[in-house]
């Protein structure tokens, strides 16, 4: 599932939101990580196959230096005798050693990194940075 959606599906930045269901994204064929993973998700679920949303980061040691890493989500799928196993299917992989999980939910509304309520001027804006990088042994 996670190979057909990586082949089928283009990614492209900015043309979906956090907001945007995934049957939409399966009539454009177009999306970031959370789609894709989101896509897979329904798809695993509608053949009865236990599957859960992961969010994290993925270590690019091709990033340049004044870019900044961005979260990355994929799919964990339940199987039975070996447990949970992760596809990534923006990237066509398994997750490896490059992989940082930090949340696991049902899909994105349950762990968005950022949730609960703002009072204050209306001009007040939140900036994160963050950077991934190997410690070497």
């Amino acid at each position: 599932m996670g190979r057909h959606i990586y082949k089928s599906f283009t990614y492209t930045p900015f043309t979906t939101t956090v907001n945007t269901r995934p049957a939409e994204v399966v009539l454009s064929r177009r999306g970031v990580c959370q789609d894709f993973a989101h896509v897979m998700l329904g798809m695993c679920r509608s053949h009865g196959i236990p599957a859960r949303y992961i969010s994290g980061y993925f270590f690019n040691p091709n990033r340049l230096p004044d870019e900044i890493e961005a979260s990355h989500a994929w799919v964990e799928v339940y199987l039975p005798g070996y447990g949970w196993k992760g596809f990534d299917p923006t990237h066509n992989r398994v997750p490896d050693t490059r992989y940082v999980k930090l949340a696991v939910g049902r899909d994105y509304g349950d762990i968005k990194p950022v949730s609960g309520t703002f009072r204050g001027k209306g001009t007040r804006e939140l900036c994160v940075e963050v950077q991934i990088r190997r410690v070497e042994d």
